[in-house]
């Protein structure tokens, strides 16, 4: 009997060399297995998912310590091949003042984007649920007919598409070249998961509502989530947007695939309920889940090793929410003000609302029965509305300044 697949992905396996100190002023690296395809899909077997990769890496010592590794961690080697003639992709990457990071390829040519379309095992594809891809794979040929190749079969076998972008602008030739390549990947998803910088970069707007909706224009996904880094995350979802708050973490120490367990925790809820008739509480609950995973996952080095399960991933959100003196009857919404009319009319119905309620975006908090305090806020800006003490009765009065 063949094995079925939850979720099958495509791409770059390879090695990062994550900063790890100095030592008499000479940089420290730590050789770590990822690859933002073999993350997810880490991720996915640590909550119990059956995965399988489809790639390629060096016959060279790292490239078999990759194949043994996500052989260790769950993710089907069926796939995996191992070229003789190319070596392994490297990264090399710097961490910054303030997080992020700075990535330095070794790939020209690197033995990832050696894969080609004859190469691609199709049971793989056949047999599984989603089929998950990022623009790594797009760079350079054959890789890049080989991702798309690879995209279409699972499009004709009515499969749902999942898409990362994972912009790494030094891989690419040109920018034309990039934002081509990353519009096919958005226009082939059903499933589309993209960073605060990408949809700035890639649609020229810093208001994210009107990126989405850039987006739509060319894409026919039903489920677009935005993550905004230690901002949270938001998903929209048909006519419904909601804010995910983000679990702010002391002990991080590198977000390297921090993305990458936020998109494989969508998966793990799009493979429990679908992608039909969504509701906003279940959203929030994949939200929150996929944040605290996330979150996690930052206070470790590396990524595809890095991974959290279930329980510790409840167990932290509970900590956290008692920490934070959080109460259950909490709730956060997203807000849309654009106009004074609107402003007006939003504070009059809050004046009737027992309890506290703010308004947040960045690092100011604003009491939402303020109407000064909410004209001192670039209205532009996405909004979150959350209230102390959240009654459902309230929510037929929230709902009118949520809509796109």
């Amino acid at each position: 009997m063949e094995k079925v697949y939850d979720v099958t992905a495509i791409g770059e396996l390879l090695i990062d060399f994550i900063q790890k100190g100095n030592t008499e002023g000479n940089m420290v690296f730590e050789a770590n297995p990822g690859g933002a395809p073999c993350n997810v899909l880490a991720m996915l077997a640590r909550l119990g998912y059956q995965t399988a990769f489809i790639g390629k890496v060096g016959d060279d010592y790292f490239g078999r310590m990759l194949g043994e590794t996500i052989k260790k961690t769950g993710i089907g080697d069926e796939g995996l091949l191992y070229d003789p003639n190319v070596n392994t992709t490297l990264a090399l990457v710097h961490t910054l003042k303030d997080g992020d990071r700075d990535f330095s390829f070794y790939r020209k040519p690197g033995a990832d984007i050696m894969l080609t379309e004859n190469e691609v095992n199709k049971r793989l594809i056949e047999s599984c649920r989603i089929f998950h891809f990022g623009s790594l794979s797009l760079t350079s040929e054959p890789a890049a007919g080989a991702t798309k190749a690879a995209v279409d079969y699972a499009k004709s076998l009515g499969k749902m598409i999942s898409f990362d972008p994972n912009l790494r602008e030094p891989l690419w030739e040109s920018e034309e070249q990039s934002r081509a390549a990353i519009w096919y990947g958005i226009s082939e998803c059903d499933i589309l998961k993209i960073a605060d910088n990408e949809i700035i970069w890639l649609t020229g707007t810093e208001n994210y509502d009107e990126g989405v909706q850039a987006i739509r224009r060319r894409s026919r996904a039903k489920l677009i989530n935005v993550t905004m880094g230690n901002h949270g995350s938001m998903a929209y979802y048909s006519d419904k947007k909601i804010f995910g708050k983000p679990f702010l973490n002391d002990h991080t120490v590198d977000t390297t695939g921090a993305g990458d367990t936020f998109c494989a925790c969508v998966l793990s809820f799009v493979l429990e309920h679908g992608l039909d008739c969504l509701g906003e509480m279940d959203m929030e609950d994949m939200l929150l889940f996929a944040n605290g995973a996330a979150s996690i996952v930052t206070t470790r080095r590396g990524a595809l090793l890095s991974m959290p399960d279930r329980e510790e991933i409840h167990g932290f959100i509970s900590s956290y929410r008692q920490n934070e003196g959080e109460s259950e009857q909490t709730k956060t919404f997203p807000l849309m003000l654009r106009s004074v009319d609107r402003v007006k009319d939003f504070v009059s119905e809050m004046r009737q609302i027992e309890g506290d309620v703010f308004i947040s975006t960045g690092k100011y908090i604003i009491d939402a029965k303020s109407i000064m305090g909410i004209f001192s806020l670039d209205l532009s800006k996405p909004l979150q509305l959350e209230f102390a003490d959240w009654k459902e009765e309230y929510r037929s009065v929230v709902e009118k300044y949520m809509r796109l």
